[in-house]
């Protein structure tokens, strides 16, 4: 769906600022499905034995997100999404972006509302594909 928005930070304030809590690690709880997190590397030298191409080194992978982050993004009132968004992209992780003259930030956070509803509604998880 979109880019540069990691599960933890970026998503996790915006899931605090639609559930109306404070931001903070772990808010947005993740699971690591792939690559597996049982066959990963568990000391240096294993981590240097890795071959080239090996996903536990470049990727991609995939976490599942919890039912908790998923219902409080679903859980949002339209008339509130064009303040969540406003607010949403005056975080500093959005710094570097220029200014939301076209309304991508509004769309963005539609869309991942929406994505949730249906989520919750199917009684289905998100998850969020990443390369390392």
């Amino acid at each position: 769906m979109t880019k540069w928005i990691d599960p933890e930070v970026v998503l996790g304030q915006l899931v605090a600022f639609a559930g109306h809590v404070d931001h903070r690690l772990g808010l947005v709880e993740t699971v690591v499905l792939y690559p597996p997190p049982e066959g990963a590397p568990r000391s240096d030298e294993e981590w240097d034995a890795l071959p080239e191409g090996s996903p536990y080194l470049e990727g991609p992978g995939i976490m599942e997100l919890s039912a908790k982050a998923r219902d409080m993004l679903a859980g949002v009132d339209d008339a509130r999404l064009p303040m969540l968004a406003e607010r949403w992209a005056a975080i500093e992780e959005f710094s570097h972006f220029t200014d939301d003259d076209d309304g991508y930030m509004l769309s963005l956070t539609k869309e991942l509302v929406g994505l949730a509803r249906r989520a919750r509604d199917d009684d289905q998880l998100l998850y969020c594909w990443f390369c390392l």
